[in-house]
């Protein structure tokens, strides 16, 4: 995005901070239409089923995640081996391009064609998770990965706090001319938010292009074993598969999943299926602002003492993220109504009745345990096996 010439005069420490800082900024565009769409896309297809059944089931937001879940297991066996032939930027513009595509597939929206969209999305994200990490392994070395991670981190989840910004002016919006007690969509408002979104997703693929590319000299990406051969990608594969540190890993790789989904999905469907939160124009404001408040303040703490404590981004941060989740999921079970996950309802919660002040604490601490997961996740994919990072 800038004259190879700037990029030459950088320092390998401030090349790589620049680098991680360049694409934490695009993602934050593209992240905040997709985070925002992850906010309310059970309640936009509740509301599309209400209004003509046959289109769309009442819960297929749900089932579409999971079908979007599955694919991008799958994808991520194969599409690791896209970066032995393509550099990781391009496979950032391969996942924009999926991810805009199924923005506009809502214009057409139908449940058979909303799964076989999610299936392309699975795809779209798997992308990005193996090209971002890819593409910040390009410009780091071991020494600058745990605060270039962290630096990544902050910039990308304040994508939350844009998307929640989205969702407040939606509901403003929709405050004005609505009678009913819950969060509703017309089909002008699915049209207008998914062809924006779309729009932004083709900004962002322009802006993956452009971004840099000059090596690094130690980067931990050229300590990788590269092939071209499918035999051998296979073979590569299946030893980091049965790898024993790798296997100890899965257990967390399957955590992080259900809590990125936790957070994105659940708890937002909450907000707006629970009659006292659900017309409060201010709900997901004050989501977005308080979970990327705990992410940056988390941010600050990783970068902080990353240098000041020996492999931090292992064993302490680990004490320090099962703390955060203890603490979160003492607060669900007494904040949130039984049955706000899967339908409306005036329920009462168990201890703690929903507010905005029990909503901000939750977000901040969510936004603290997303960052220590993915700081945690990162650094730790790139140690178990070096040479088949």
């Amino acid at each position: 995005m800038l004259p190879s010439s700037v990029y030459a005069r950088l320092s390998p420490k401030a090349y790589s901070a620049l680098c991680a800082a360049s694409i934490g900024l695009i993602n934050l565009v593209i992240l905040f239409t997709y985070n925002a769409h992850l906010f309310t896309v059970e309640s936009v297809i509740h509301s599309v089923h209400s209004r003509d059944p046959d289109k769309v089931g009442p819960t297929d937001g749900y089932y579409g995640m999971a079908v979007s879940n599955v694919f991008f297991m799958l994808s991520t066996m194969i599409v690791p081996s896209l970066s032995n032939y393509m550099r990781c930027k391009w496979m950032m513009v391969i996942a924009t391009a999926t991810i805009t595509l199924y923005y506009i597939s809502f214009q057409f929206l139908h449940r058979y064609l909303y799964f076989a969209f999610c299936s392309i999305l699975g795809f779209g994200l798997a992308s990005f998770n193996v090209g971002y990490l890819g593409y910040i392994t390009e410009s780091s070395t071991k020494q600058t990965l745990p605060s270039n991670m962290a630096l990544y981190w902050a910039l990308t989840s304040a994508s939350v706090l844009v998307a929640g910004f989205v969702n407040f002016l939606m509901a403003r919006a929709n405050s004005e001319g609505s009678t009913s007690h819950y969060r509703e969509f017309s089909e002008g408002e699915v049209r207008i938010f998914f062809g924006m979104t779309a729009g932004i997703g083709v900004l962002s693929t322009a802006l993956y292009a452009f971004l840099p590319n000059k090596n690094v000299d130690e980067s931990i990406s050229k300590t990788c074993e590269r092939t071209t051969k499918v035999k051998d990608q296979l073979t590569q594969m299946l030893t980091v598969l049965v790898n024993r540190r790798i296997l100890i890993l899965v257990p967390f790789y399957i955590y992080v999943g259900l809590f990125y989904i936790f957070w994105t999905t659940i708890i937002p469907t909450t907000f707006q299926f629970t009659m006292i939160l659900s017309k409060n124009a201010y709900v997901p404001l004050f989501y977005g602002i308080s979970f990327t408040a705990g992410n940056s303040t988390m941010c600050f703490i990783v970068m902080k003492l990353s240098y000041i404590i020996t492999n931090f981004c292992n064993k302490p941060l680990m004490i320090i993220s099962a703390c955060l989740h203890l603490s979160i999921f003492a607060l669900v079970i007494c904040i949130i109504p039984e049955w706000s996950t899967v339908r409306h309802t005036n329920e009462p919660s168990l201890l703690i009745q929903p507010s905005i002040i029990s909503i901000v604490v939750l977000a901040f601490f969510l936004g603290a345990a997303d960052l220590a997961n993915n700081n945690m996740r990162s650094v730790r994919d790139l140690s178990p096996t070096p040479r088949n990072r």
